[in-house]
């Protein structure tokens, strides 16, 4: 009778588990596009008022089997494991996560997430595998600033593909996943060689008799042991955490704007800014710390750096 009891209460535990879980697969009009999927997996740990970390994971490139919904659920067990969410752009019919439309749908699905849960902005990181193994590499590089570090795996990259910006490697954390049997001498020693070369903090694991899947055996657990590198290396200290060391809530004066306005914003040593609609259409950018309130009315999202904010125009 006790082992019956015992097992109805580690079915009910379990069973409880999975339902605090959640995955969220929804779409949403950006750029022209009317439905631009997105998944996003929220851990059983998560509660409001407590921000946790999150990586941006990318899909590789194989229409039969991946898109933004499958590429989360395979990393559920990890996150789950972990306690991060896990935001997952999809890139449409073509399988390809890195087309104009794509990058840009990934920073405002970020920024959103960044909005709509209690997510540490100080601790995200992406990962990805195959053509999204090569995205971590570019949009994580080209977006350096979003990311406390990158963990590809696998990834479809010659060495000519991260021409230019390499050098934003800098005290950046990178775990590098990979397999023995895929071509590691065109997408994996030119590709550690460039980031320790350029001052990132590098580890790797080079997977014995292993090829270009990511169906390998304790896939959980050298996911894991990379996440604890990133998460703790000293590399870690770096721009991203001065960031969030500073004030940032303070954007704006207000969120509530009336039209032609000009307002002051507060921004940190990165000057630069973008506003979207809420559709995702960049409507405003500028280089200053004023700006001029000339659009329309309705609801409007602010992005300067990392931070980003949500106000409305009247």
């Amino acid at each position: 009778m006790r082992k019956i009891y015992f097992s109805l209460v580690m079915i009910l535990c379990v069973f409880g588990t999975l339902l605090s879980q959640e995955q969220i697969n929804e779409s949403m009009p950006f750029q022209g596009d009317p439905d631009k999927d997105y998944s996003i997996f929220i851990p059983s740990n998560y509660e409001e008022g407590e921000a946790i970390p999150a990586f941006l994971a990318l899909h590789p490139l194989n229409t039969n089997r991946w898109n933004g919904q499958t590429w989360c659920e395979e990393l559920t067990d990890f996150a789950e494991t972990n306690g991060v969410f896990l935001i997952c752009p999809d890139g449409g019919v073509d399988g390809k996560i890195d087309d104009p439309i794509d990058t840009a749908f990934t920073s405002f699905l970020l920024d959103s997430a960044f909005i709509w849960y209690d997510i540490d902005e100080t601790k995200v990181y992406a990962i990805g595998f195959s053509w999204g193994g090569k995205t971590t590499y570019t949009y994580g590089l080209n977006h350096i600033d979003k990311f406390a570090g990158l963990l590809p795996i696998g990834a479809a990259i010659t060495i000519g593909e991260i021409n230019g910006i390499a050098e934003k490697a800098m005290d950046v954390p990178v775990y590098i996943v990979h397999g023995s049997l895929d071509s590691p001498n065109v997408r994996y020693f030119p590709l550690l060689e460039a980031m320790e070369d350029n001052g990132a903090c590098v580890e790797s694991n080079l997977l014995q008799g292993v090829g270009h899947t990511i169906d390998f055996a304790n896939q959980v657990e050298i996911l894991t042991e990379a996440y604890e590198f990133l998460k703790d290396n000293a590399c870690a200290t770096t721009s991203i955490e001065e960031a969030g060391s500073q004030d940032l809530n303070v954007l704006l004066p207000y969120s509530m704007i009336p039209q032609h306005q000009a307002i002051d914003l507060t921004l940190s040593n990165d000057k630069n800014w973008e506003v979207y609609t809420a559709g995702g259409t960049l409507v405003k950018s500028g280089s200053t710390d004023r700006m001029v309130v000339d659009m329309t009315r309705g609801m409007y999202i602010i992005h300067a750096g990392k931070h980003s904010e949500v106000f409305v125009v009247f």
